[in-house]
């Protein structure tokens, strides 16, 4: 990098921002209902029944290689849900995602309206894991990664991002059937998801 270009790189890092590039935490709501074809509706805690189950109809989760899609098992371990064979609802469930978005956005530091437009969910078992990567852009305007941890009994699975020299480390296991972890980021940041030590983690994907 030039002189000129550090300094300007060094200049940017200066600069206030009413955000940060990654966000996440747990929180109390009003769970969604989530139906999944051959499976039903899934319990929180996820049954370890249930789990298995979603394991045994999902596909290997590929990933993003320049402009390819890719299944690579020693890059990511993870298990996916094909969307048409699922559907999220529930009672309260559109005003508490519209509440946790405007809080997430918020923490980022955005002040324009924005939603979250789900499109997978993930199943990580033992073993499961993401290394280092970037998310592709997957819609127009997407500009942010929103993962909600749903309640699920695992030991593992670490979400850790990285920006510009800094790294976060979220621990997101919720257990209490009304609890989730969320973790939302700038598409720009490098981040993994630690091996799953032991159980199941239950993940929607935006």
């Amino acid at each position: 990098m030039s002189l000129i270009g550090t300094k300007l790189l060094d200049s940017l890092r200066s600069v206030e921002r009413p955000g940060d590039f990654c966000v996440g935490g747990m929180r109390e709501i009003f769970m969604p209902a989530i139906e999944v074809d051959d499976v039903g509706r899934i319990a929180f805690p996820i049954l370890p029944v249930q789990a298995e189950r979603l394991v045994a109809m999902a596909e290997a989760a590929p990933y993003g290689r320049g402009v390819q899609t890719v299944v690579d098992r020693d890059v990511r371990r993870t298990w996916q849900i094909d969307p048409a064979k699922m559907r999220i609802g529930g009672r309260h469930w559109d005003k508490t995602l519209v509440e946790l978005v405007a809080d997430i956005a918020l923490g980022l530091g955005v002040s324009e309206p924005v939603a979250a437009d789900f499109y997978k969910l993930l199943v990580y078992d033992a073993g499961s894991f993401f290394v280092d990567h970037r998310d592709t852009k997957k819609v127009p305007g997407m500009f942010a990664t929103m993962v909600l941890v749903l309640p699920s009994t695992h030991c593992g699975g670490e979400l850790v991002v990285k920006h510009l020299g800094r790294e976060v480390v979220l621990h997101l296991r919720p257990q209490e059937p009304s609890e989730i972890g969320f973790a939302a980021f700038y598409a720009d940041c490098v981040h993994e998801v630690r091996p799953i030590r032991s159980g199941f983690r239950l993940t929607l994907v935006s």
